[in-house]
């Protein structure tokens, strides 16, 4: 009978041969061989992950991060398998023709056609699940739509902002886009009158947990645990965090699952701002979030950085599953029983579309500074400079970006980036949010 060159196999042919194996230990040659594929790039994998490889093979959205670093120009596998001894290269060609994989490979043909065989099996697991995917979606998925309805009132939406562009980071390997906005009407100064009815609209949803009646809410509730969340020290900019909650929900239909806002209620925190579930082309991301509002753009990029590098799944030397950073005992406090049991169902990667690696969705606030003295100019001139300007912080914003992203080794993460100018964002965010729920004593740092 014919054998299947999948993963499993490959790491049973290949497991006493590799040149650079210090044992014999089977996860050792699949992450020898996870390595040399895509010549370093790919994060180190979990013991549990890489031993549910080694038994059962890759999972689809493995297969897919896997497959965005393999270089189509070079044969970076097969130069590492050529390394192997003639005789044992000889042995392992025998070992196909038994198997029936090949009657005419030889040992010189062996490390291609290896690395064939790998490159086959990784596309084969990402389509065939993903054709299945489009013909019937599971009942899981199904389910997981009706729990997670989108919870930001955005109908007003188009009316407060504008979007002037929207570019790709291109050093981000996985989906990504970076959206520059202004405030209508495109004038400076800003007019801020319709952000604040927006926020106010959208600051229960935020704020307040899926499983809460909003009728069993009421402003002053809901104001009250904002200033305290906001004196508690925790949060940099309130406005910012609103933002990233009612941009993700729009822009992406990124559907929250719970903000650090909600949960301090309970004497908890999370490293991110807030985490929220994307079904991107049929893959479920987990998406955390972040902002910040700072006078300065560049100040601003280089803080957020800061942030991400202290998120739990940056600080660890090995991969964190992204479905690892949700905590249940969030979810079973803020759902229903049927409803989290139904939520953390669908995101088990081996039986769902999940993407195994965290996605970030962040919002940059800045001041803006046109190179023009708008003053001199009419109102349709000056719209011209205020959106060529936003356009020309786009650029700063995409380089500057890219540079950390893969100086950070963050390339197969998602980036959802939402930029928008103030004033002064410092002060213009303090001072929304004061109107919004009162006077409070800013505790963040910026």
């Amino acid at each position: 009978m014919t054998r299947v060159a999948d993963f499993p196999y490959l790491v049973a042919l290949l497991n006493p041969y590799l040149p650079d194996a210090t044992g014999t230990s089977r996860a050792e040659t699949a992450r020898l061989l996870l390595e040399h594929v895509t010549n370093g790039q790919i994060h180190d994998y979990s013991d549990a992950s890489i031993n549910s490889f080694v038994d059962k093979g890759l999972s689809r959205s493995a297969a897919r991060s896997i497959l965005g670093y393999i270089d189509k120009s070079k044969a970076q596998l097969s130069e590492y398998l050529s390394e192997i001894g003639d005789d044992q290269l000889t042995l392992i060609a025998n070992q196909l023709k038994k198997d029936g994989l090949s009657r005419d490979v030889y040992r010189g043909t062996v490390p291609t056609f290896l690395e064939k065989c790998l490159v086959i099996n990784l596309k084969d697991i990402a389509d065939r699940k993903n054709k299945r995917k489009q013909k019937k979606p599971t009942d899981k998925i199904s389910e997981q739509v009706e729990v997670l309805s989108k919870t930001v009132s955005d109908k007003e939406f188009s009316t407060v902002f504008n979007e002037i562009a929207v570019e790709k980071v291109p050093t981000v390997l996985n989906q990504n886009a970076i959206h520059a906005f202004i405030l209508k009407p495109e004038l400076f100064p800003f007019s801020y009158k319709k952000l604040e009815k927006i926020v106010m609209l959208n600051i229960t949803n935020y704020a307040v947990a899926r499983g809460v009646e909003r009728n069993e809410v009421t402003g002053f509730k809901v104001g009250q645990l904002l200033r305290n969340y906001a004196k508690s020290g925790i949060p940099q900019n309130l406005l910012g965090e609103v933002l990233t909650y009612v941009f993700l929900e729009h822009v992406e239909d990124a559907k929250k699952l719970y903000t650090r806002a909600e949960i301090s209620n309970y004497s908890k925190t999370i490293n991110s701002e807030g985490i929220y579930l994307r079904n991107s082309e049929g893959i479920l991301q987990l998406i955390l979030g972040a902002s910040q509002l700072n006078d300065n753009l560049q100040d601003a990029i280089n803080s957020l950085i800061s942030k991400l590098k202290t998120f739990r799944n940056n600080k660890s030397d090995e991969l964190i599953i992204s479905t690892d950073l949700i905590d249940e005992s969030i979810l079973d406090a803020q759902y229903s029983n049927e409803d989290s049991k139904k939520i953390l169902q669908v995101l088990i990667p081996e039986e769902n579309n999940v993407d195994e690696i965290a996605s970030y969705g962040l919002f940059i606030g800045y001041r803006f500074k046109p190179n023009e003295n708008l003053d001199n100019y009419n109102s349709k001139e000056a719209k011209s400079i205020c959106k060529q300007t936003v356009k020309d912080d786009l650029k700063q914003v995409i380089s500057q970006l890219s540079k950390e992203i893969q100086s950070n080794k963050w390339q197969k993460s998602s980036f959802y980036v939402y930029m928008l100018p103030f004033m002064s964002a410092e002060k213009d965010g303090d001072r929304i949010m004061s109107n919004i729920i009162g006077g409070y004593d800013y505790g963040g740092t910026k």
